[in-house]
């Protein structure tokens, strides 16, 4: 059985990294969020006292319970720190939350595609860390973005 779970976690994780975010650059990879932000399997108190488990997974945003059910894992338990999430279901939680990110910026700022490949990476990990609301609170960075 556990080789079968593993076999599945694998094909999973394959099939999450055809599937990334529509911009990947060097500030929001996987593996770069990871060393960014931390990487906790079990859940924890942030900085701000929300309950977060994975790459700053909130899971006390609206749909959390959803989305940790949809990677398979009870969000009670989860939560109450008596299951913690594998890597896979990790990359998933966090891929979908960068193919957010990158929506978000990409429908905000009408030159998105005409940006360099860095400035692309930094705003999506500003939505990824803020939220889409969050950064686009920064009306002078998007005018000095589509300035250029």
């Amino acid at each position: 059985m556990a080789a079968l779970l593993f076999v599945v976690g694998s094909f999973l994780v394959a099939m999450l990294a055809s599937a990334q975010a529509t911009f990947s650059g060097p500030c929001n990879t996987y593996e770069a969020e990871k060393l960014n932000e931390g990487n906790r399997p079990c859940s924890y108190p942030d900085s701000a006292d929300l309950r977060t488990v994975g790459i700053g997974f909130n899971l006390e945003k609206s749909g959390a319970r959803q989305r940790i059910a949809g990677v398979g894992a009870n969000y009670d338990e989860v939560k109450a720190v008596s299951q913690c999430l594998s890597d896979a279901q990790i990359q998933t939680l966090f891929w979908q939350d960068m193919d957010s990110s990158v929506s978000c910026v990409s429908s905000w700022l009408p030159n998105w595609s005409s940006l360099t490949d860095g400035s692309k990476s930094a705003v999506a990990d500003m939505a990824f860390n803020l939220g889409c609301a969050g950064v686009k609170k920064f009306k002078k960075m998007k005018a000095a973005l589509t300035q250029s």
